[in-house]
């Protein structure tokens, strides 16, 4: 899902820093994605089987590729317009077109389509990273570094999949891993803006200097400050010696462990 203005830009969190407020929760057994914000004073519920993308299809631009997508209903625009505070337009993945064009005939649904991911589909990072990143930071702020020593919590890297368990930075070292019966390929590591300096906290929003400042004091890699691994879902590839014959199962589950493959 993707928000736009009216004039049809697409709203992300570095142009709306209001969007930092929304968050999201999806029960799976009902298949209903709730919405809530500080600034709404009812939870958004939104079902994934209903068709409340009754407004309409149209077409849109978004990293380099052109997408036929569902307009949702008034309602729940609404909704979004008073969260961000400015009109806008819930729109929902649809068909990926195989062309720029602006013609329909070549929009067709492709199922190892990312959707809107710019960059890949899952991002991944360590509780042992971030631990190690939390201790620098505190000993910046000691030597009389600029900025806080408050503690980075993981959720400011927006992660999909936080794990536990390993050395510091030990992701950064793998070729792909398997989680339950799920096969994922690392596609390197995520590149870190100014967005992780963004502190929510009681309602309220502001900038700090800090993860960014630390991280790129270490984590710089030809002018890109990393953290955390990109991984593409995917089936099982060539390195595995393990004989997995469970059943399938399409969700990752909390305490599942986490076997990387180095090689």
């Amino acid at each position: 899902m993707v928000l736009t203005s009216l004039s049809g830009e697409i709203l992300t969190q570095k142009k709306v820093p209001e969007m930092c407020f929304i968050s999201t929760f999806i029960d799976l057994d009902q298949k209903i994605l709730f919405v809530e914000s500080p600034r709404c004073q009812v939870r958004l519920p939104i079902n994934f089987m209903s068709n409340s993308c009754n407004g309409g299809r149209e077409e849109i631009n978004l990293h380099g590729q052109r997408y036929e997508v569902q307009v949702y209903e008034k309602e729940i625009n609404i909704w979004f317009s008073n969260a961000v505070g400015r009109p806008c337009t819930l729109l929902r993945y649809y068909n990926l077109c195989l062309n720029k064009s602006k013609s329909t005939d070549m929009c067709r649904r492709m199922q190892s389509t990312l959707n809107f991911s710019n960059e890949a589909q899952f991002l991944l990072i360590s509780e042992e990273s971030i631990s190690d990143l939390n201790n620098r930071i505190k000993t910046n702020v000691q030597k009389g570094a600029q900025g806080t020593g408050g503690q980075i919590d993981p959720m400011r890297f927006r992660p999909n999949l936080v794990i536990s368990g390993g050395e510091p930075y030990a992701e950064d070292g793998w070729r792909n891993l398997k989680i339950g019966n799920k096969y994922f390929t690392s596609l390197g590591g995520c590149n870190r803006c100014q967005m992780i300096n963004i502190v929510l906290e009681a309602g309220q929003m502001w900038k700090s200097n800090e993860p960014l400042a630390t991280l790129a004091s270490y984590r710089r890699e030809k002018g890109k400050i990393l953290f955390g691994i990109l991984l593409k879902y995917g089936k099982r590839t060539v390195g595995w010696d393990d004989d997995d014959n469970d059943e399938y199962d399409p969700w990752l589950q909390v305490g599942q462990d986490v076997h990387p493959n180095i090689d």
